[in-house]
This record gives C-alpha cells, sequence and structure tokens, in this order.
C-alpha cells in the first residue's frame, strides 16, 4: 500500500487558497442572510421594487411621454423618467431603507449579538452594502424593462456599462453616507423622519422629481454640490447617448466619489454597534 505524503509546497498552496475562500463565505453566508430577509419583508419590497415603478408610471402620466428639453436636446419624457426614477431607486435602497434598518437593528440588539458572534464586522457591513447594490440593480433594471416595453424607452447597449458604473458608485456612495447618518442617529422613531428630511429635498432640485428644465439656475448649481445629482448626471447620460452624447460623466463620478469617501470616514467615527435609546 502506498501513502500520497502531502508536500509543504502544496500544504501551503492549500492553506493560501482557505485564507483567501473564508472571507468570501462568511460576506456569501451574511448576503444570502440579508437578502432572504429582505425577500420576506413585504414593506422593504415596496419601498424598493414598488414604490419606484409606481412613480415612474404617476410622472409618465402627470409630464406626458412627448420630448422634452434636456440640456439643448430633445428627449422622450418616458426616457426621462426611467433615469430620474433610477437615481430615486438607489438612493431609497442604499441610503433611506439602509439607514431605516441599519437604527432598528441597532436599537433592536440585533448588531450588538451579531457583533458578539465569530463573524468579523466588516462581513456585516459589507453584506449590507451588497444587499443594498442587488436591490439596487434589480430596481433599475426594471424600470429599463418597464420604460422600454410599456413607454419606448431606449437604451443604447454601448452605454449599459456606463449605466452599470452609476449604479455601482451611486451604491456604495449613498451607503457610505447611510451608514455615516446612522450613527449620528440616537433612536429609531427619528430615523425616517431624518432620512426623509436628507434625500427628498435634494431629489427635488435635483431634477429627480421635477424635470431639470423647470429647476431655477440657483437651485441648479446648489444641486450640483451634492451627490445626489452626480448621481442623476451619471445614470441620465447613458440613456442620452443616442444623441451623440457620451455615457460617462468623470466629473459626476468623482463627485460621488468624494462624498463617499467622506460618509466613509463619518461612519468609522460614528457607527454604533450597541443601542443608543436608552
Amino acid at each position: 500500500m502506498t501513502v500520497a505524503l502531502e508536500s509543504p509546497l502544496e500544504g501551503q498552496r492549500i492553506s493560501g487558497r482557505r485564507a483567501v475562500l473564508r472571507p468570501l463565505r462568511m460576506v456569501t453566508h451574511q448576503l444570502r442572510y440579508d437578502i432572504l430577509s429582505l425577500i420576506r419583508n413585504r414593506t422593504a419590497q415596496g419601498f424598493a421594487i414598488a414604490m419606484p415603478i409606481s412613480f415612474l408610471v404617476l410622472f409618465v402620466a402627470i409630464f406626458g411621454n412627448g420630448a422634452m428639453h434636456y440640456e439643448g436636446q430633445l428627449v422622450r419624457g418616458s426616457t426621462y423618467y426611467v433615469a430620474a426614477i433610477s437615481v430615486f431607486a438607489v438612493v431609497d435602497v442604499s441610503f433611506m431603507a439602509l439607514v431605516i434598518s441599519l437604527v432598528e437593528v441597532r436599537e433592536s440588539g440585533v448588531l450588538r449579538r451579531r457583533r458578539a458572534t465569530p463573524q468579523p464586522a466588516w462581513a456585516i457591513i459589507a453584506s449590507r452594502a451588497l444587499t443594498a447594490l442587488v436591490t439596487g440593480l434589480a430596481s433599475a433594471g426594471l424600470l429599463l424593462v418597464i420604460g422600454r416595453l410599456a413607454y419606448g424607452a431606449s437604451l443604447p447597449v454601448s452605454a449599459v456599462p456606463a449605466l452599470a458604473v452609476g449604479v455601482l458608485a451611486g451604491v456604495l456612495t449613498f451607503a457610505c453616507l447611510g451608514f455615516a447618518v446612522a450613527g449620528l442617529i440616537r433612536t429609531f422613531q427619528s430615523a425616517q423622519p431624518v432620512v426623509m428630511a436628507c434625500a427628498l429635498p435634494l431629489t427635488f432640485i435635483s431634477g429627480v422629481f421635477i424635470p431639470w428644465a423647470f429647476v431655477p439656475h440657483w437651485l441648479q448649481h446648489v444641486s450640483e454640490a451634492f451627490p445626489v445629482r452626480a448621481l442623476a448626471v451619471a445614470l441620465l447620460d447613458p440613456y442620452l447617448a443616442l444623441g451623440g452624447r457620451s455615457p460617462w460623466d468623470g466629473g459626476a463620478l468623482l463627485v460621488m466619489a468624494a462624498w463617499g469617501a467622506v460618509g466613509l470616514l463619518v461612519a468609522m467615527r460614528t457607527f454604533k454597534w450597541a443601542p443608543q435609546d436608552v
């Protein structure tokens, strides 16, 4: 009988492979739990999926599907609102819903109990961010499909990577801001009013709910300093690429990156695992 002996080099390779796969398994396990929680939560599904779709139908019904002017270019109303409501969907799932859910699980003691497990904190945070990313991509994809089938909204195939990068950048930016704001909120009762007060005014002046041409010029200049307008530009440009525009806007991505970095720095100092409503 022969016995195969494992060489030291092979043992190092196996150990290295396990060291690489272990963090991935931890994040995947937590991600599966968070996505299942989202699927079983009808209220969260309504906010993440149903509300953006209903907004698309409502705003196209109000403003019509005729041509509108956007920065010197004619664009179909449905095309504009598919992109604009996609902005709201990203802000909704990666900022508003994230902050509310984080404060809820923190104040109920769930975060503290998870923190006491062997699972590292970064895996829990990464899973929350990935859940927001999956939900944001799903919502933007559904809006694109419904806009295309129901209203004839168009997106060039060559602009799909720019749209995906815009959604990714938006989710990461607002997730960082979400963790930062969640650390500043002390009670679950105040979570929803705070996020609404932070997000909704910016969506109005950023051309999300109101066509950009209707926003006063001085408010346009104000909104350009904030990440909601940067996300709107990053998601609108791909839809307008048929008119000869580039689907990429580096300036918008830089604005989101700057806000994301600020949010991350604040979150590192303010995010808490234990209940604060005491």
